[in-house]
């Protein structure tokens, strides 16, 4: 989760504000019955319409997409005055040897 926080963050700063610099991004974590929910927001330019999040080039949000799929995740984006990422994944049962 941290390597998928530090990702989307990132971009964050470098694309969502490129004209002053300033703006929100919030971060949120909740979890519930071994159902949890990560949402990465921000209220800058907006996401790209003609870029596929999850076939693209950038090799940051293939690593979110990779990093997801390895946690059995579900990623969502919303784009409505900003990017909103969310991803959505169950608590994992890991068997010790």
């Amino acid at each position: 989760l941290g390597l998928i926080v530090n990702e989307l963050l990132s971009n964050c700063l470098k694309h969502a504000f490129p004209h002053d610099g300033s703006g929100r991004i919030d971060i949120a974590f909740h979890g519930e019955n071994e159902h949890y929910q990560l949402t990465v927001a921000d209220d800058g330019v907006g996401f790209p319409e003609n870029l596929d999040y999850r076939n693209t080039k950038s090799l940051g949000l293939r690593l979110v997409n990779i990093l997801t799929d390895q946690i059995d995740g579900k990623m969502e984006l919303k784009q409505n005055k900003g990017t909103q990422f969310t991803i959505e994944f169950k608590e994992k049962k890991y068997v010790y040897k």
